[in-house]
């Protein structure tokens, strides 16, 4: 089954952060998404610098960067995964 989802951007593409500090806390905000998916048996399998994204509210958002383009994720040991 194919899907598409179209949203407006909820965040900043990690290649365009402004300083080191923010992009490091945008990766390790993402590194820590992709923990709890991993807990949770879920396997991104898609995780690039384009798939980074800096949060454009950090404040509101609690985080400074979390991971998009899930639809390659998978269920560890579902059959197909």
């Amino acid at each position: 089954v194919h899907h598409r989802c179209i949203l407006n951007s909820v965040g900043i593409p990690l290649s365009r952060f402004t300083c080191t500090r923010e992009a490091l806390e945008a990766i390790y905000d993402s590194l820590l998404g992709h923990e709890h998916m991993s807990k949770k048996d879920i396997l991104h399998r898609d995780i690039s610098v384009n798939n980074i994204m800096i949060s454009a509210y950090p404040e509101v958002e609690k985080c400074k960067g979390f991971l998009i383009d899930v639809e390659y994720a998978t269920v560890v040991g579902e059959p197909g995964s």
